[in-house]
């Protein structure tokens, strides 16, 4: 293998990595519990290349690399990926969006042509989904929790606006959330799928207000989500979506999105 250059993103959870190989971009996930068999595979395809790496375990990882890695910024790295990834997928320039990354939190940043800013976040994510989830239902691994959230009922679980108002018409549409987890005082029965599908709503819609905060005083449009949460996780990804644009913007996702931290460290010079 011809690879002269290799970025990682050493993230809360996983292990990102992303090169070029013939022009064309790779990209690969490790645990964190791979570790050692990550670095003999570098050092196999790749022992003369150039490693960069970025996220809060860097340094933890940069210690066991045999090889010198230089350490990038990951509020650089992550919408530099971002950005390029946009243009690779969408075939066209990027215009001002704001960025939103859920990881084991959120941040959240001004993302345009040539630069980006961070402008905010929230320590509700990723992490939020797994430390509730557990605390809820017992399940603590992360395709366990997206299965089932994936069948459960929302609104068993939150007091929707028609709830309200009914038996009136309500002002809003009906669906909308007016309290998340309202109804659990009630003690109704609720099944671990709704507990699990109440909770990745109530995560989507704060990520989603903060970004459209950002979106609307600064007249932007689009709101590009991407990160390891987001990745496979298709219930989140529709309550992002439906929740977005009931505000009035556009949601977009991108397929490798999850490994912009990786792709980033790898752009650096």
């Amino acid at each position: 293998m011809s690879v002269k250059k290799i970025g990682i993103d050493a993230g809360g959870s996983l292990l990102k990595m992303a090169y070029f190989e013939e022009e064309k971009l790779h990209v690969r996930t490790h645990s964190y519990q791979d570790t050692t068999s990550l670095i003999q595979w570098l050092m196999m395809i790749a022992p003369n290349a150039e490693i960069l790496i970025t996220g809060g375990k860097s340094r933890l990882i940069r210690e066991k690399l045999v090889t010198l890695a230089k350490e990038i910024d990951e509020f650089e790295a992550t919408p530099a990926g971002a950005a390029y990834l946009f243009k690779q997928e969408a075939k066209h320039s990027l215009k001002p969006s704001i960025l939103v990354n859920i990881g084991t939190g959120t941040s959240i940043y001004l993302l345009k042509e040539d630069s980006a800013d961070r402008i905010g976040g929230t320590g509700v994510g990723g992490g939020t989904l797994l430390g509730l989830g557990k605390l809820l239902t017992g399940i603590h691994t992360f395709r366990e929790i997206v299965s089932l959230a994936d069948k459960g009922n929302r609104s068993v679980i939150d007091l929707q606006v028609k709830d309200i108002y009914e038996p009136l018409e309500p002002p809003i549409p009906g669906h909308f959330t007016a309290s998340n987890f309202g109804k659990a005082a009630d003690g109704d029965a609720a099944g671990k799928e709704d507990l699990l599908a109440a909770l990745t709503g109530m995560i989507a819609e704060t990520v989603m207000l903060l970004a459209v905060q950002a979106a609307s005083s600064r007249q932007i449009e689009d709101i590009v989500y991407i990160g390891g949460t987001v990745a496979g996780n298709q219930p989140l990804q529709s309550y992002l979506t439906e929740s977005t644009q009931a505000f009035g913007c556009r949601p977009i996702f991108l397929d490798k999105g999850e490994y912009s931290g990786a792709v980033g460290a790898l752009l650096q010079q």
